[in-house]
């Protein structure tokens, strides 16, 4: 090869990274912003509980006036769990479609104690 197909040959490979913004989006003019101690220490707390930068939290409450907080762990593990009884239910009907209901009957009592239990857990953490 030569050098002039080289040069090309680097002009189109595809650089890795993420891909630029566009500019209406990309963030350029910065803000410095003060705090008093009081309020400074409820924004550390509210960038620790939420895993997020203080940067991002003092953007979000001046753009939208609040921040979305992150799903608890808790929760999370109740609806994942929840998800996962609504397919075994979805199989329980299948079956009841193919076996006829009496077969099928203990086990959805059952689940459908589990799922109400689930809800009502769901509700006393929310």
């Amino acid at each position: 090869m030569t050098r002039t197909q080289l040069q090309t040959n680097d002009r189109e490979r595809k650089k890795g990274g993420r891909p630029r913004l566009p500019d209406g989006e990309k963030r350029d003019c910065p803000v410095k912003v003060y705090f008093d101690r009081a309020n400074y220490a409820k924004l550390a707390r509210r960038s620790k509980r939420t895993g997020r930068p203080l940067s991002e939290i003092v953007y979000e409450l001046a753009v939208n006036g609040y921040v979305k907080e992150p799903v608890p762990q808790g929760v999370a593990h109740c609806l994942r769990a929840l998800a996962g009884m609504a397919n075994n239910l979805n199989q329980l009907a299948h079956l009841g479609h193919i076996h006829g209901p009496q077969h099928i009957a203990d086990e959805n009592k059952r689940l459908s104690q589990e799922i109400s239990g689930l809800i009502v857990k769901l509700n006393e953490q929310l």
